[in-house]
């Protein structure tokens, strides 16, 4: 199959080429041999061969194959992980002359007016591609003055002058390159960043909902084991001759709960007892703030729910409740005690001052959503209809 490369192959390396014979006003032409070996050729210029090896080395002839290794990086570059593959060089090489990096890895090899490319530089990035092919030729001419010297007509100082132009070129490709990739490794590292912070957040909102479960679960067994141990107490007491004060005891908190300064209304339920609350006001950062009205279900099982009747935004009662279900924290177990124990008003002046509470560290949603009033009550600023993030 013919060596000489199509358009589409040298597209990317046909800027760099010209430069370079512009420059130097050497021809170069390039080979893409379709397997590892290729003729040296004695015309005039500079020939390149991408990704093979001389066919007249020694040994090589002979066995028809050439040996590979991995090559991870060229030039400080880390190669494309699908093109890592480069050729080697038998270890007597008498002719000609090996280009290596700075790892005293072979990278090219010098052969009169030939230059064999020994990895493959066409199979990396568009980006990556033509920055190595300028360092190859940078490196490989280095070695070849005399002969472009002769070749060009100019003299030899004149000729390391014009590739040190194309060096300093080149180091600024390099600067570029590595200033692009910095960017876009730190780009992906931001997404990646961002997606392993939405995956934990998921991860914390599904531990979050399981927990609450799990505490509302330990929550009534607690509430049920009080009852319990309320209900042992008070046989235990009948036996004894003792007289039963539990009836009385629940009159007398029914009393205490329609006595509350924020209650407005008692209601029994078939499973508990229903809380019916004045408007409530709270103050955060010396700003007054109309939460609205509030039913708390109490249920003797110790289940609880908290629903805003007046001011609810979306399925936010308050910063601190969701959907009727109440981040309750270190209070959790007393007031379950306490409904166990069927003291009911002593919950309810528990839960009260939870509503009264504000605290930013726990909130699920700002008080700024809630309205702005002056001390008397009357509207100080509106604010728009939808939800503000957590603050």
């Amino acid at each position: 199959m013919p060596d000489v490369p199509n358009a589409t192959e040298l597209s990317l390396f046909e800027p760099v080429l010209k430069e370079y014979e512009s420059a130097l006003r050497v021809p170069l032409r390039v080979r893409c041999p379709r397997r590892p070996f290729s003729k040296p050729i004695d015309a005039p210029g500079l020939h390149l061969h991408l990704f093979a090896v001389p066919r007249r080395l020694p040994l090589l002839s002979l066995t028809g194959e050439a040996p590979m290794i991995t090559l991870p990086m060229a030039f400080g570059h880390p190669l494309d992980e699908s093109a890592r593959w480069a050729l080697t060089l038998p270890r007597r090489t008498r002719i000609g002359a090996a280009l290596r990096d700075a790892e005293g890895r072979a990278l090219a090899y010098l052969l009169d007016r030939n230059i064999f490319v020994l990895f493959d530089v066409m199979g990396q990035s568009q980006e990556l591609a033509p920055l190595l092919l300028r360092q190859l030729l940078d490196h490989a001419f280095e070695m070849m003055t005399t002969d472009l010297a002769a070749q060009s007509g100019q003299h030899p100082d004149r000729i390391r002058a014009i590739l040190a132009s194309l060096r300093r070129t080149t180091d600024l490709e390099e600067m570029r390159w590595r200033g692009k990739r910095s960017a876009l490794a730190r780009s992906s590292f931001l997404e990646s960043r961002s997606e392993r912070i939405a995956d934990e957040i998921g991860f914390l909102e599904a531990e979050i909902r399981s927990t609450e479960q799990t505490l509302d679960g330990v929550s009534r067994h607690l509430t049920a084991e009080t009852r319990h141990l309320q209900g042992c107490r008070r046989r235990l007491r009948q036996l004894k001759g003792e007289s039963d004060r539990e009836e009385v005891d629940v009159v007398r908190e029914f009393q205490r709960l329609s006595e509350l300064p924020d209650v407005t209304d008692v209601t029994a339920l078939a499973d508990g007892l229903r809380i019916i609350t004045h408007p409530i006001t709270v103050e955060h950062g010396g700003r007054l703030h109309a939460l609205g009205t509030f039913q708390i279900d109490l249920s003797y099982s110790g289940q609880i729910t908290i629903r805003n009747l007046t001011n609810r935004h979306g399925f936010y009662d308050h910063p601190h409740i969701w959907d009727g279900k109440a981040c309750l924290g270190n209070i959790r177990e007393g007031l379950a005690k306490l409904i166990g124990e069927l003291q009911l008003a002593a919950a309810a002046e528990v839960l009260l001052d939870f509503i009264r509470t504000i605290s930013p560290k726990d909130w699920h949603v700002s008080i700024e959503h809630w309205r702005e009033i002056d001390r008397a009550g009357r509207p100080s600023s509106v604010y728009p209809d939808g939800l503000k993030p957590a603050r």
